[in-house]
């Protein structure tokens, strides 16, 4: 009787090594540049986990909203040279829309959308 279980261990050992392992999907990161009167993105946002890290390159405090597929993702206000990072979950072929929300700056220019592919 051992002598037919003995390969078992064997045999699911080599099929665990056969078998791909997953990794953990990474969020990918979008460097966001404020300026007085503009906002500009590293790349275009892929759909999954992204985190944004905000820069405000400007005189002015700024913040940064994500809007589409019925989710609203907003950042704090952050100061002349400072940063902060914001994540979102976006969902595949939904377009999102960007913009500061302090004072009349998405007005002024700080405003824009993307497509998550």
């Amino acid at each position: 009787m051992l002598k037919v279980l003995a390969p078992i261990p064997a045999l699911v050992a080599g099929i665990a090594l056969a078998l791909p392992a997953q990794a953990a999907p990474t969020a990918q990161t979008i460097r966001v540049t404020e300026r007085d009167y503009s906002i500009s993105l590293s790349a275009k946002p892929r759909a999954g986990k992204v985190t944004f890290v905000i820069r405000n390159a400007g005189d002015d405090p700024h913040n940064f909203y994500v809007r589409g597929g019925g989710r609203t993702f907003k950042s704090r206000v952050v100061g002349e040279g400072g940063s902060l990072r914001l994540t979102a979950t976006l969902k595949k072929g939904v377009r999102y829309q960007y913009w500061c929300a302090v004072g009349s700056h998405a007005r002024k220019g700080m405003r824009g959308s993307f497509v998550a592919r």
